[in-house]
């Protein structure tokens, strides 16, 4: 039986898709982390995200979704945010 293969997330977009479930199924922070399984602390960190700037974010969602290499990490978003500009450089295939 074959190892089955790891796909990476896009931190940004995980982050609207939980976003949009707490909307969907009107539920806060404490219930989304309880159902699944992680602190209240997580879920604000990954909602966090969606605060980042504009141009961070447009080019965040750019690189689309389910990698098959870790090509952005959530530590390399945050500093995005905060540095001058903005901007990130992802890692390239």
């Amino acid at each position: 039986m074959s190892k089955p293969t790891k796909v990476f997330r896009n931190p940004l977009l995980y982050a609207r898709e939980l976003h949009d479930r707490m909307l969907a199924e009107g539920i806060n922070r404490a219930e989304l982390a309880r159902r699944l399984g992680v602190s209240r602390a997580r879920i604000t960190q990954w909602l966090d995200l969606l605060e980042l700037p504009e141009r961070v974010l447009r080019e965040t969602e750019a690189l689309g979704d389910n990698w098959e290499r870790q090509m952005l990490t959530e530590r390399a978003l945050r500093q995005a945010g905060r540095a001058q500009g903005g901007g990130f450089t992802a890692s390239r295939p």
